[in-house]
């Protein structure tokens, strides 16, 4: 069984033979030589395709762990229900997401159009006229009444000999490509955005707690000391020094509590949603976060997850298909079109009957002198199709950075906070300690103070240092770029069912 033709050589040969029958009536030397021009001149039709040439390494140089993949919905390693439901509604519902889907939908559109080139178009036409000269007084003579209508079908076709229309059609599928990637690449930002301004929330709320609990406690030294001032036992500066450090600590609440309300109000927007609506969300269990080990997988399945490397490598396939339809302009293009239809004529009212109409065409066109407009086309896109290999490479060695970036920070961070732990729960001891000395006497109260501005500032900063570390993990998922996947898939729920159903938020 014959070999069905399946490239541009393939077909070589055969479109010799159907242009040489075309051309026949010019003659058979001059059709020959035209058709042999031809045919040469779209066999040195071809393109380089460009592609990244990046070295990848075999691993990430501070990965420690073994697991191949990270996980892909990694909110939910945190197993707060909280967290994970607004997750859900950002994806979904954030208005940011909803226009990249609306960029999506256009480029879809722009692909079906660019794929309608490559098939035949079919149209109707029906006309109709009525002509009545009447009678002319000067030349004694009538003109006749002329009643005319017709109906018809228009078929047009550019036959895409050298493979620009087909060159089009592949630039428009992978640019569609590219912006169903950007999409994934948003909906990542936010569900990165949420996670970090959760985390944000809760830190901030656990430095709160910590300062209240302080500051009681500094509020109930303050009345032991007035109260020793009033039976003689410590002086006024005592009180003052006392009372200086309660008002400190309290006044480091505020400011808090206004980054906690910006936290709040951020979410809202992620999720859709106006900015009262989050006013009591608190985490289900803030003191129970904990941040998972880094799973960073290997860095070539990095380019399968990262949604802005996979856009810009089809923005490179998008460019490399220009690059073949701007190269496509200097060769020959051939237009066909054929008309068929009923045409029915009267004359002075009188029917004439209608009679069948053909009419078929083609046309052979090629470009020869157009001012150096066509090598400029091409010049164009090969300067695209260059810059779009170039942001592919950078796009790679930034990912790859963004992940070694984070896989040390976190790392570092970790030791921080273990080290910031150890350093609070001693300042809770000694604090303790100077509380029980200072009650029996022992002690003055200088040495109580200080004591308990350490344990505030060793607490403050381990808090600190485990919210930081949260957000470090935060940092490390997105540069990884998984998510998106979970709400990739046709059965996810859609926006209008969370509308009805939505979980609490506090």
């Amino acid at each position: 069984m014959p070999r069905s033709p399946t490239s541009l050589s393939d077909l070589l040969p055969r479109l010799r033979i159907v242009l040489l029958r075309a051309i026949r009536p010019v003659g058979l030397a001059a059709g020959g030589a035209l058709a042999t021009s031809i045919t040469l001149v779209l066999g040195g039709c071809s393109t380089p395709v460009l592609a990244p040439a990046v070295e990848l390494p075999s691993h990430f140089a501070a990965d420690t762990s073994a697991e191949p993949e990270p996980e892909a919905a990694w909110w939910e390693v945190y197993h707060d229900p909280v967290l994970t439901d607004l997750v859900r509604r950002a994806a979904l519902r954030n208005r940011d997401v909803r226009i990249a889907a609306e960029r999506l939908r256009a480029a879809r559109a722009g692909e079906t159009i660019s794929q309608s080139w490559l098939l035949p178009a079919v149209g109707a036409a029906v006309s109709g006229s009525d002509r009545s000269s009447g009678y002319s007084s000067s030349t004694k003579q009538g003109y006749p009444d002329t009643r005319t209508g017709s109906v018809g079908l228009d078929v047009s076709w550019e036959v895409d000999l050298s493979g620009r229309l087909r060159a089009g059609a592949a630039a428009s599928e992978a640019e569609a490509m590219a912006t169903q990637h950007t999409l994934r690449g948003v909906r990542l930002l936010v569900i990165s955005d949420v996670v970090s301004n959760y985390f944000t929330l809760t830190g901030t709320q656990r430095q709160v707690a910590t300062l209240r609990a302080i500051s009681a406690m500094q509020d109930e030294t303050l009345r032991l000391v007035a109260a020793r001032h009033q039976a003689g036992l410590a002086s006024a500066f005592d009180v003052e020094r006392a009372q200086t450090d309660a008002l400190s600590a309290r006044a480091q609440i505020p400011p808090l509590e206004t980054l906690a309300a910006v936290s709040r109000h951020r979410i809202a927007v992620l999720i859709g949603e106006p900015s009262f609506t989050t006013a009591d969300l608190a985490s289900s269990d803030g003191d129970g976060l904990s941040v998972p080990e880094a799973k960073p997988g290997q860095p070539a399945a990095l380019l399968q997850r990262r949604p802005d490397v996979l856009a810009l490598m089809a923005q490179l396939d998008a460019a490399n298909a220009r690059r073949r339809q701007a190269a496509a302009e200097w060769f020959p293009q051939l237009f066909l079109g054929a008309s068929f239809g009923r045409q029915g004529l009267a004359l002075n009212g009188v029917d004439l009957g209608a009679a069948r109409f053909t009419n078929v065409a083609g046309l052979l066109a090629m470009p020869i002198f157009n001012a150096g407009r066509t090598q400029a086309i091409n010049e164009v896109a090969e300067s695209a199709q260059r810059e779009a290999l170039l942001r592919a490479e950078d796009g790679i060695a930034r990912a790859l950075e963004d992940v070694e970036n984070a896989l040390v920070t976190q790392a570092q961070e970790r030791r921080r906070a273990g080290t910031l732990q150890l350093a609070a729960a001693s300042a809770e001891a000694a604090q303790n300690r100077a509380q029980s000395l200072y009650n029996r006497g022992q002690i003055d109260l200088l040495p109580l103070l200080d004591s308990q501005r350490a344990r505030l500032a060793a607490r403050l900063n381990a808090n600190e240092s485990n919210t930081r570390l949260l957000l470090d993990s935060v940092q490390l998922y997105k540069a990884l770029g998984g998510g998106w996947q979970v709400f990739d898939q046709p059965s996810s729920a859609p926006a209008a069912a969370i509308d009805t159903d939505r979980a609490p938020l506090s």
